[in-house]
């Protein structure tokens, strides 16, 4: 037996040295991950079944067996016992989905909301699109983003009093579509 064999390592293990399990773990991980990947296991399982695999492996510490000072023959035994578990419970879960009732359709209250408000919608949405893209960044920087009319005015390279201006006239456009309720400005 080698010094650096998985017995002797093992043994270290067994004895209380928390790093040696580290060296099991990285000499072996990525033999099991494609192990159980050649087992038809998707990626994002194969390294949950990774891990426990070498859950496996603490659990049964006292039981394991070595090849020719190896513990990988054991592990990939083990992955594959893991692998067919999982497999297992995946159909059992998948038949006792199927034997459920299907949901009650309920109907989402964000439709009706939609539906109430679709045609002023679909108008504010209108008078948008037909605005001058300028208009258009400067009503969303004032009352969507926040920004004082100084501020947008400065970032859209506008004066302050031609910023008030349109954003003026767009507001009574889109007055006429959506009414009285107010397009605020601003942070106050």
């Amino acid at each position: 037996m080698t010094d650096d064999s998985d017995e002797s390592v093992w043994q270290r293990v067994r004895s209380g040295d928390a790093s040696a399990y580290g060296t099991i773990w990285r000499r072996h991980r990525d033999r099991v991950f494609r192990h159980h990947l050649t087992c038809g296991t998707p990626a994002s399982d194969a390294e949950d079944l990774t891990a426990a695999t070498f859950l496996e492996l603490w659990r049964r510490r006292d039981a394991v067996r070595f090849v020719d000072g190896s513990l990988l023959p054991w592990l990939i035994v083990t992955a594959h016992n893991v692998s067919r578990n999982a497999a297992r419970a995946r159909r059992r879960y998948h038949r006792f989905l199927a034997t459920l009732p299907p949901p009650a359709q309920i109907r989402d209250h964000a439709d009706e909301v939609v539906d109430e408000h679709d045609e002023r919608h679909a108008a504010v949405r209108e008078a948008m699109a037909a605005a001058r893209p300028t208009d258009a960044r400067l009503l969303a920087m004032t009352a969507v983003e926040g920004f004082t009319v100084r501020e947008a005015a400065a970032a859209l390279g506008l004066s302050e009093s031609a910023a008030k201006m349109r954003l003026s006239r767009l507001r009574s456009s889109l007055r006429a579509v959506i009414g009285d309720q107010p397009l605020t400005e601003g942070r106050s």
